[in-house]
């Protein structure tokens, strides 16, 4: 188990689960490699874009109802304020919730100040978001400057917490510390189930815990069909939900790679069972998934009953849209655990699943548990994926493998990482609600919307006409592997 709750932070990935962020090959060989110990962590001499831990640290934490978060950083790590402020109110929208705007505070780390240090404007910021704001908690963020100058976080966070009587949450997320954004999903929930988690004082035996990101309320019909609900974390969460996590019946997610470590943690210190099973993304995954649920809530026969309902309930649906799907090759680009629950939802629709971007590679897990390997879930459920390649998001790279391929459809997740399809004149669907493909329904939901972006075929190929790459002919003759050969 590598959860350790005393660290003050969480191991970064690449130490933690042996994480890598680049490979091409078949899936299956990936998984062989991962298991026998030959995965070879290789890296880019050239690195197009990427992301930050930073980032995904406060996508998590900026989006709890009653809290604030203080980004203890330069001025400019606070960029991206605006864009989860949007996120915050749509997915107020969403899930029924008043609209407000996200409550964060930069220090504004200077360049004198990486001389004589910061903690003077920290304490400051601190006492800021608790006057503005009034939380229940609040969030301290590290960044890249706060972890340079060696900041000591914790004793200030002490310090404040006895002053103002408010629960201040170290989160030590920089940017330099791990190429594996994700990295940041593990900080956010290392600080929460160290800091804030109480021991359970009683069992709620409906109450299951569900880690997932902003969008709909997805588990909840599902949920609701066997006799339980939901307590959705951490986005539009209670400082109070978050508290009493450990009170619940079980802990599932939409991801493992966003899932697993909190589920682990919890399991480790709480006893809250983590649901040891593929996520429910596709038919025969949300069957071992409910299953799995079934048999920690003593609910199996229930669980059985209501797996022959469901599938004699969609089938009409599905037999529509595997008429209209069957055969259709789709390119999928998504988070590293994400893009093997894509994969299973579009096989169940009868889609080919001709190649697979994973933006990087867990090795092992959090758990000891190879049911929750999504890789090898991936493999066994569904089958090999040939051309599957592991990248951060290089555009440089699957342009050129999407060139080559000429699929029918590109489904992706993150954002403007469409538009690289569209421009090649593949019809490409953007993924903006991780919750839209969960259970039964979550498959007709997301077929139908494939079947939609398919259709967009010639006003795609119009736009593909009157749009360039920024590529010369030089990076359209190399092997799209190159700079990880080793090129200059």
């Amino acid at each position: 188990m590598a959860v350790n709750l005393k660290l003050a932070e969480v191991p970064p990935r690449e130490k933690r689960l042996k994480s890598v962020l680049s490979f091409h090959g078949s899936a299956s060989e990936l998984k062989q490699k991962s298991e026998d110990g030959t995965l070879s962590a290789k890296d880019r001499s050239f690195s197009q874009c990427g992301s930050c831990s930073s980032c995904s640290a406060f996508t998590l934490n900026a989006i709890i109802m009653d809290s604030a978060v203080v980004v203890h950083a330069p001025i400019g790590c606070s960029g991206d304020f605006a864009n989860h402020n949007h996120g915050r109110h749509q997915g107020n929208r969403h899930r029924g919730l008043p609209s407000d705007n996200i409550k964060a505070i930069c220090s504004n780390i200077q360049e004198k100040d990486t001389i004589y240090g910061a903690s003077e404007k920290l304490r400051q910021a601190i006492r800021e978001a608790n006057e503005r704001f009034h939380p229940k908690a609040i969030f301290v963020n590290t960044s890249c400057a706060s972890g340079i100058i060696g900041e000591n976080i914790d004793s200030v966070a002490e310090e404040m917490e006895e002053e103002l009587g408010v629960k201040i949450v170290p989160i030590y997320c920089e940017g330099f510390r791990s190429k594996i954004w994700s990295t940041g999903f593990d900080a956010t929930a290392h600080g929460i189930v160290s800091k804030l988690v109480k021991p359970a004082t009683k069992k709620e035996d409906r109450i299951v815990n569900v880690f997932n990101f902003q969008g709909t309320h997805s588990f909840t019909g599902i949920l609701n069909k066997i006799g339980l609900e939901p307590r959705y974390l951490f986005p539009f969460a209670s400082v109070d939900d978050l508290e009493h996590m450990s009170e619940a019946v079980a802990s599932t997610h939409i991801c493992e790679t966003l899932g697993t470590y909190v589920s682990a943690a919890l399991e480790k210190e709480f006893g809250v069972p983590e649901v040891k099973a593929p996520v429910p993304y596709g038919i025969s995954w949300t069957d071992e998934w409910l299953r799995e649920l079934g048999r920690i809530t003593d609910r199996s026969e229930l669980v059985e009953q209501v797996i022959a309902e469901e599938h004699a309930r969609i089938q009409p649906k599905l037999d529509d849209l595997r008429q209209k799907l069957g055969g259709k090759r789709v390119y999928i680009l998504a988070g590293d655990s994400f893009v093997h629950s894509i994969v299973s939802s579009c096989r169940s629709l009868g889609m080919e699943v001709i190649g697979a971007t994973a933006y990087h590679h867990d090795q092992v897990y959090d758990s000891d548990y190879g049911q929750i390997n999504s890789l090898a879930n991936m493999i066994s459920f569904t089958g090999d994926v040939d051309n599957y390649t592991v990248c951060n998001i290089q555009p440089y790279e699957f342009t050129s493998i999407l060139k080559d391929l000429k699929p029918d459809l590109l489904v992706v997740r993150h954002n403007h990482v469409a538009t690289v399809g569209s421009k090649l004149g593949i019809p490409s669907f953007m993924v903006s609600d991780a919750n839209l493909g969960i259970a039964y329904d979550g498959v007709i939901d997301l077929g139908y919307k494939l079947y939609e972006t398919i259709r967009t075929k010639r006003m795609i190929e119009t736009i593909a006409k009157h749009s360039k790459l920024p590529y010369t002919q030089w990076w359209s003759e190399q092997d799209p592997f190159y700079f990880e050969q080793g090129g200059k």
